[in-house]
């Protein structure tokens, strides 16, 4: 298996776990944070698709984020630069909630970006050194961060929903081998 389809098959399995927390969540619910100075459900999704943008995009194309060249931030009604990071109670509270739709439409161009420059990269590529401005690394080491980045935010919605409606039956697979 070449190191593109793990990096891939892990942001699939990341989008698994979060598309499950997401089942059977009201608006109301997508909104909801534990603490008046938390991140909701649906600002976590928001920033997951504008960090996928900013690495992909901005740090190893050294381009642009699609947020911006596309109009996302437009739609979303933030500044083109916003990624949802160093908000404080009172930035999470002026922060204009989207609706889940415009999330996901956003998050699927994002991602439909981020597979394509994957699966365009050699091994030698993953190699390839880069200065990120605040550190230096790889293609792949940067790569590597963000499915850390997008398992903690996975990890933190499943949470949320689980504060949310407690305990949910488990999936089949481990019911099976409970036999």
């Amino acid at each position: 298996m070449k190191a593109t389809d793990i990096l891939i098959q892990s942001l699939e399995e990341n989008e698994g776990y979060i598309q499950g927390a997401l089942k059977w969540l009201s608006e109301d619910e997508l909104k909801w944070s534990p603490k008046p100075h938390s991140n909701s459900i649906i600002f976590l999704l928001w920033h997951l698709g504008r960090v996928e943008d900013l690495w992909i995009n901005r740090i190893l194309k050294a381009g642009k984020d699609q947020y911006e060249v596309e109009g996302w931030y437009k739609k979303f009604g933030t500044p083109a630069e916003d990624i949802g990071s160093g908000y404080d109670e009172a930035d999470l509270k002026a922060w204009p909630v989207p609706p889940l739709k415009l999330v996901n439409e956003y998050r699927a161009a994002v991602r439909k970006n981020c597979f394509a420059y994957i699966k365009s990269l050699t091994e030698k590529d993953l190699d390839e050194l880069k200065d990120f401005s605040w550190n230096k690394g790889t293609t792949g080491s940067a790569l590597k961060h963000l499915i850390c980045e997008v398992g903690e935010h996975a990890g933190q919605i499943g949470y949320i929903k689980g504060i949310l409606k407690g305990i949910e039956p488990p999936p089949d697979f481990l019911k099976k081998n409970k036999k």
